[in-house]
């Protein structure tokens, strides 16, 4: 053979790239006793989806079908399938079998021989089989054990030693015991919100990889400023064994708007002491090249492709991935003041008042939170709503490449809890080293995101052992240790070698931050209000006083419950009649302990609701809760908006987050979201787009009856002459008594008290009686314009509890129905009253859609506004299936 000849022949056996063959699609799965043989699976997927799809087990989120399918995570399941394997591709020096999510506990066989065990759903698991392989057909088999069988044996394991308690739910959760004795969705388990279903299967993908020398793993990026120049600061990440060295040359190429900018850097990398084959390098260039990306509401959110190329001196095969890089810096400041620290994010140098909510997992069920449709649904929505922030709780997963990728583009920042929440967690070296594992997959993953601004140790553990929840305090000291060791010692430490110590990293939330630090981790107040983040829920005081509400720096989780609609309830049951308050079926869904009768109490300081034996009872109290829901949390976010930039005379304020709970439900049930599981709005997410809305116009009236109007603005400029009017009305008209305009000039990045005055003094002055029964006659309604144009959503302001008012029952009817746009399925609708009608609120039933506003009290005797329908309709259908309501709506008093 010549020279030549042999070098092509080298050529086309080191040439191709990575080889990757996908083995998702249709698998079989059986059950380890033989009960359930060769029925259908689809890979990703899960347990409970592949039960239902044959057949097995109906939808488990209809009716009682959660407790009927308790017997599925009790059993072991195994998926297999058979795939084929060419020559071409059993030439390759390393063949890897990839699971990028197995959950949870399972053995994996090639051909019958075991290649591995798994015991982490966040973890991706890399398995050598070239020597299992053959030529032709194979078979992989995933036997997974039961995840409930393995807590419960963890858990026994443990207490020869010590308890570690969580142990077991409230027995109103229906769910299961010891999930945090392993590595998986802790809400799989069931939470307050949420149906148990401890699923297993291959929730993502599953592929085979197969390469000569070595392939790119991760490329992790973030972005620093040096002057006037950006940097970009790049790990690569290979794969590797500790026998062999990777060499070669990596090319990064960053496509910018105007220029390409290519670096080549050798490599010639080992392997370190955490076991990792990683090249950092540098690009830096004038920031004249890239648009700064920016959160929503404050610039654009350009996202430029990162090319890495790895070339290998051995041969010319290559690997390649792409990131995208948004160019931003982030700090979390927490200066010294007189009371404290502060505690805010700056955004490319800029305090950023952050708006937003709390997501739970996409779907209980793991693979179903893969759903792009939904995903997207539900980021747009927080979008819409000015919300620049997400928090993704720590009791749920770790979500998709999709979710950080669509976060990036709408300019969403998220604040990533690791995936511990509510409960002590052991620390042995097993558990250790695999949530090792997990840091470093998901830091590397989700690192180069410029929507992830911090990450967050735990969700509300300190609290946990601090506040001494489940008994731990004749423990404290060890337990202390334990928590140290995990959120600091591993978690901590693991986060900032991965960043470069540039990444924001709290131990738990609510924290004190810093001041937390100081204190050994565990501070004696770990919810101060001078300090770091909050959580705040009380159901027992008058959720519409705003007085009861902490002053914090940063308010990271505060809520409210309420029903889904009559309607979203209909679709999980066929018996009207469950649509009971008081019925078996909705104490089954309520999971809060005590949650209805806190509902009911909240509503019966404001409202009344007709007599609990009538007829319209449940319905009217679906309805009242989602008023409850939305206006509670509504004031509650315009008090935490009103301190910014302001501190009280105890030193409190300054506060800069309001991320309420929750955005997105896992089914049909009472819960704090603000869109239920079908995707259909509650009340509050109407009130969401106004009270995150840039600027706003907001009343808070003090212990002492002092009514103070503010407005805030978010805004990064000032806006002159601004005309802000303050209307009285009485009840039983749509004149206003009274009406007033106070010009102001807006400071950017500020809430301006505008006005002040004792309520009842200036309603009895403006004509709406006597100085005892005025505020039983009146309300009193704001808006800001400038030049004719409003700047900010209308509000108001309720003098006195609506029950011991004297609000009179209108006439609301939906007057018009007119089609605006064929293509894009908008109706322009016109209501009309004869009173002012308070939450008035429309519903178009099965046709799914959206209303241009909600849920909104109506001063005047005509309103246009607008539905957005998600399906084809007509007007004669959409007139149809339309229906109006308001808080004296006679069908719910009368029989």
């Amino acid at each position: 053979m010549s020279f030549l000849i042999l070098y092509f022949t080298l050529l086309l056996t080191y040439c191709n790239c990575l080889q990757i063959q996908n083995l998702g699609g249709k698998w079989s799965l059986k059950e380890a006793s033989g009960k359930y043989v060769d029925l259908e699976a689809t890979v990703p997927g899960g347990i409970y989806t592949d039960l239902m799809n044959n057949g097995i087990i109906g939808d488990v989120f209809f009716g009682f079908n959660d407790n009927t399918t308790k017997w599925v995570p009790r059993l072991n399941w195994t998926y297999y399938t058979n795939f084929t394997v060419d020559e071409e591709l059993l030439k390759s020096e390393n063949i890897n079998l990839v699971f990028d999510g197995l959950d949870t506990f399972a053995n994996v066989y090639v051909n019958n021989e075991n290649v591995g065990e798994t015991q982490n759903m966040f973890v991706q698991y890399i398995f050598d089989i070239k020597k299992r392989l053959k030529i032709g057909e194979n078979k992989i088999e995933v036997r997974f054990l039961s995840p409930i069988e393995v807590a419960e044996n963890l858990d026994t394991e443990q207490k020869k030693s010590y308890n570690i308690p969580l142990n077991c739910p409230p027995d109103e959760y229906n769910g299961e015991c010891h999930v945090n004795m392993i590595r998986k969705m802790q809400a799989s388990f069931s939470w307050d919100w949420g149906p148990s279903f401890p699923s297993v299967g291959i929730w993502k993908d599953v592929y085979i990889e197969a390469y000569h020398v070595s392939t790119i793993r991760y490329v992790a990026v973030d972005t620093t400023e040096n002057n006037n120049s950006w940097v970009l600061n790049i790990d690569t990440y290979f794969a590797g064994n500790a026998h062999q060295e990777v060499e070669g040359d990596v090319l990064y190429e960053l496509r910018l708007t105007t220029v390409n900018i290519t670096r080549r850097i050798p490599v010639a990398q080992t392997i370190n002491e955490y076991n990792e084959i990683v090249l950092s390098s540098i690009v830096e260039f004038s920031k004249d090249y890239a648009v700064p990306w920016w959160p929503n509401g404050y610039g654009a959110q350009d996202l430029y492709d990162l090319i890495v190329t790895f070339t290998p001196k051995s041969a010319t095969e290559v690997s390649t991935k792409t990131v995208r890089v948004g160019f931003r810096t982030i700090e979390l400041v927490q200066d010294t003041i007189s009371s404290g620290l502060t505690f805010y994010f700056k955004v490319n140098g800029v305090p950023i008042f952050m708006k937003g909510s709390n997501e739970i997992p996409i779907d209980i069920l793991p693979e179903k939170g893969q759903n792009k449709t939904i995903i997207k649904r539900l980021l747009t929505d927080a979008y819409d709503a000015h919300m620049n922030m997400l928090r993704v709780w720590g009791g749920g997963v770790y979500e998709s490449d999709y979710f950080y990728d669509l976060a990036d583009e709408l300019g969403i920042l998220i604040w990533q809890d690791f995936m511990f929440a509510c409960s002590l967690y052991p620390v042995n070296e097993n558990y250790l080293s695999t949530v090792v594992d997990e840091v470093r997959h998901q830091v590397k993953r989700l690192r180069s995101h410029a929507s992830i601004a911090i990450f967050s140790g735990n969700n509300e553990n300190e609290g946990v052992l601090r506040d001494n929840w489940y008994g731990t305090q004749n423990n404290f000291e060890q337990y202390k240790s334990d928590y140290v060791k995990l959120y600091i010692d591993t978690i901590r430490t693991e986060f900032l070698r991965l960043t470069h110590d540039r990444g924001l990293f709290v131990s738990s939330s609510p924290s004190n931050g810093k001041e937390t630090e100081e204190e050994g981790y565990v501070a004696e107040q770990p919810s101060s209000t001078f300090y770091g983040d909050v959580h705040y829920y009380n159901y027992v005081f008058d959720s519409f006083d705003s007085n009861i509400y902490p002053v914090p720096r940063f308010a990271s989780e505060y809520g409210y419950q309420s029903l889904p609609s009559f309607e979203s309830l209909l679709s999980v049951t066929d018996n009207a009649s469950d649509i009971d308050i008081n019925s078996d079926f909705m104490n089954h869904r309520q999971h809060h302990p005590s949650g209805n009768g806190q509902m009911q109490m909240l509503i019966d300081y404001q409202f009344t609701l007709p007599a609990t034996n009538s007829s319209n009872y449940s319905k009217a109290f679906i309805y009242y809760s989602q008023i409850l829901h939305a206006l509670s949390i509504k004031i509650e976010t315009e008090h935490y908006r009103r301190y910014r930039g302001i501190l009280n005379d105890k030193g409190q304020g300054n506060t800069m987050g309001a991320l309420y709970w929750q955005l997105n439900d896992v089914w049909i049930a009472p819960t704090w979201s603000g869109i239920d599981y079908n995707g259909k709005w509650k009340m509050l997410q109407y009130y969401a787009n106004e009270f995150f809305s840039p600027i706003i116009i907001t009343g808070h009236m003090n212990i002492e009856r002092t009514l103070e109007i503010y407005v805030v603005s978010d805004l990064l400029s000032p806006v002159f002459n601004v005309t802000a009017t303050i209307e009285t009305y009485k009840w039983d008209s749509l004149e206003a008594v009274f009406s007033e305009d106070v010009t102001i000039d807006l400071e950017a990045g500020k809430s301006h008290l505008i006005d002040s005055f004792n309520i009842d003094d200036y309603l009895s002055d403006k004509g709406c009686g006597s100085l005892s029964d005025a505020k039983n006659n009146c309300v009193i309604y704001f808006s800001l314009h400038k030049k004719g144009f409003d700047i900010a959503p209308d509000n108001f302001i309720l003098p006195n509890k609506v029950k011991d008012s004297n609000v009179k029952q209108p006439n609301v009817q939906i007057e018009t129905v007119k089609e605006i746009s064929s293509e894009e399925y908008i109706y322009e609708i016109g209501i009309t009253t004869n009173e002012i009608a308070l939450f008035v609120w429309l519903d178009a039933g099965k046709i799914r859609g959206k209303f241009s506003e909600n849920g909104f009290i109506l001063v005047s005797a005509n309103r246009t506004l607008y539905f957005y329908s998600e399906q084809s309709t007509t007007e004669e259908e959409l007139q149809g299936a339309l229906t109006i309501t308001n808080l004296l709506d006679p069908q719910y008093f009368v029989e």
